[in-house]
């Protein structure tokens, strides 16, 4: 009889599970990125991103859905970790969906929206592509329905229901629910069939309560999986998740008698009192972590600390609204420049970091780097929004400006994580330098920094006894590189070099050098009046004409207009 309801039964789980993998699939291929602009957005509070995770779950049918989403938006930096505490605890609540639609026998219209589903996905027009997922969310409760057809006759077998009985054992109860979740990596499918079995009659609510508890703890394991590779912050948030719903579990299992008591008293069918309990013990567990988010954060955070702070893409003074006054708006880009250059500052330390053996840096400059694409994408937008008001020739000047020294920002960003990479190649060749190379890496390093680190106290300005300071750091960094350049070739033609990765690095430093002496000449040009204003040639920086001997006072070929 075991046997035979296996093979009854397992054909239509493998359906359920087809249908709401591929629901969950289509339902994100049809929202597309509006789903990461909905997490984004509604992640300002806790009690938001709660509601936006209970959204988004109940719409994909998959609370793992949700938390690996949550997890990747943390490791891209999209959210941070404290914003998805939100949003995991939320998809518990969602999850509940599935198993009041069973309880409530919603799922007799099943055949009908499969066949709804079928039809819309072959008529031509804006409909269709909503076609699959209806198909898909009809499946899974027809999946279902056929379940419930199987083992409804079993309620009276002696043998299914002597291994039933194991259940009575709340330990046993919650593994199960755990081994079930975890096989199928879904707690819908859990859920679902612990809903079917109590409508058959197989069990009942006291039965299914702890094995529900188990489901809940399970349905974490894919998300600590899939963080494995990624940063600290994606990994504090799939922890999170599994604490949560660890805690939450250790929370109710005093109670477990008392809470069979209270769901019995409210009522109802057998299924319908499994669905209430999965209900109302998630909706519970999230009230008191979401009354309790700072210090379970603050534990999380001490469980994994972050060595370097988390990286979170978000601008921190332009947005899509920018004010009417267009000097107070041109301001705000000036101060997102200045952020950038920030980020910048740190590029350079962490290569530097990288050089001295430390390439466990190479991830974290990656992702600075990318933070760089951003804040140019979002402070473009912005200029581009300027640019397409009423603004004055004065204004546009300074508009251009702006955007020469993001872009300037930009390459140097990305000339740094190339010179990161030389040095993470260094380390893997175990390629040793010499004393006079090492010597001339700092040498060459510290008028950088300091150029950098002017840039970043003084822009948009350049007041003159910075650009002296600066020009002296710029020239000290030539006759550095001069040096080395010359000592490489003697070593190259004595055959006493080992390879070409530091000639690469000396490059890295004279393209950075060139970069930021065009960040210098171009900020000079702040406050001149557009009719005497001429912007420099938009020129590889390591031409001609971005040296001291293009003589900036001397000016330009291009006049702007």
């Amino acid at each position: 009889m075991i046997l035979d309801l296996l093979i009854a039964v397992v054909p239509a789980v493998i359906l359920f599970l087809y249908g709401i993998e591929n629901f969950s699939d289509e339902v994100r291929h049809v929202a597309g990125e509006r789903f990461r602009t909905i997490l984004q957005n509604a992640t300002k509070t806790s009690l938001r991103g709660a509601f936006a995770g209970a959204a988004v779950t109940a719409l994909v049918q998959s609370s793992t859905a949700t938390t690996i989403i949550a997890v990747g938006l943390v490791n891209a930096g999209a959210i941070s970790f404290l914003a998805s505490l939100g949003l995991i605890i939320g998809a518990n609540v969602g999850t509940t969906l599935t198993a009041q639609l069973v309880a409530f026998k919603l799922t007799a219209f099943a055949p009908l929206i499969v066949i709804a589903g079928f039809m819309l996905s072959m008529i031509r027009g804006p409909y269709r592509a909503y076609g699959k997922p209806v198909f898909y969310f009809g499946l899974v409760f027809y999946s279902l329905n056929l379940i419930s057809s199987v083992v409804a006759p079993l309620q009276d077998d002696p043998e299914v229901l002597s291994l039933l009985s194991m259940t009575d054992d709340i330990l046993i109860a919650i593994i199960i629910g755990f081994i079930i979740t975890n096989l199928f990596q879904s707690s819908s499918v859990t859920t679902g069939l612990i809903v079917v079995m109590a409508q058959s009659g197989l069990i009942n609510a006291s039965q299914a309560l702890p094995i529900l508890l188990g489901a809940n703890i399970g349905t974490s394991t894919t998300g600590l999986v899939v963080s494995l590779s990624m940063n600290t912050a994606a990994k504090r948030t799939a922890t999170a998740q599994f604490l949560f719903n660890f805690f939450g579990v250790l929370l109710f299992l005093p109670f477990i008698d008392s809470f069979s008591l209270l769901i019995e008293d409210i009522g109802g069918t057998a299924a319908q009192q499994v669905a209430n309990a999965h209900l109302i013990f998630n909706s519970t567990c999230a009230f008191i972590f979401l009354l309790a988010i700072k210090p379970f954060s603050s534990l999380i955070m001490r469980i994994l600390p972050q060595k370097d702070g988390e990286i979170v893409f978000v601008t921190e003074h332009v947005s899509s609204r920018l004010p009417d006054d267009i000097p107070l708006a041109a301001s705000l880009v000036e101060r997102e420049i200045v952020h950038m250059l920030s980020i910048c500052k740190d590029i350079f330390d962490n290569t530097l970091e990288v050089a001295e053996g430390n390439t466990d840096m190479c991830s974290r400059i990656a992702h600075l780097r990318d933070y760089i694409d951003y804040l140019r994408t979002q402070i473009m937008s912005a200029i581009l929004i300027l640019t397409n008001r009423d603004i004055s020739v004065e204004e546009a000047a300074h508009v251009a400006i702006l955007a020469r020294v993001t872009d300037l920002s930009l390459l140097m960003a990305h000339q740094m994580t190339s010179m990161a990479r030389s040095f993470e190649q260094m380390n893997e060749k175990k390629i040793t330098l010499s004393p006079e190379s090492l010597k001339g890496i700092e040498d060459m390093a510290a008028p950088c920094r300091e150029n950098i680190q002017f840039l970043t106290n003084v822009f948009p300005q350049m007041p003159e006894y910075i650009d002296r300071k600066m020009r002296s750091n710029d020239e000290q960094l030539r006759q550095v590189l001069n040096w080395h350049y010359k000592t490489y070739l003697i070593r190259l033609v004595a055959k006493s070099t080992s390879g070409g990765i530091f000639s690469e690095i000396l490059f890295s430093f004279e393209r950075i050098g060139s970069i930021i002496r065009e960040l210098r000449k171009t900020s000079k040009t702040m406050g001149i009046p557009a009719s005497a204003l001429h912007m420099p040639d938009l020129i590889d920086p390591n031409s001609e004409n971005g040296s001291e001997g293009s003589s900036e006072e001397s000016g330009p070929k291009h006049q702007l207009t």
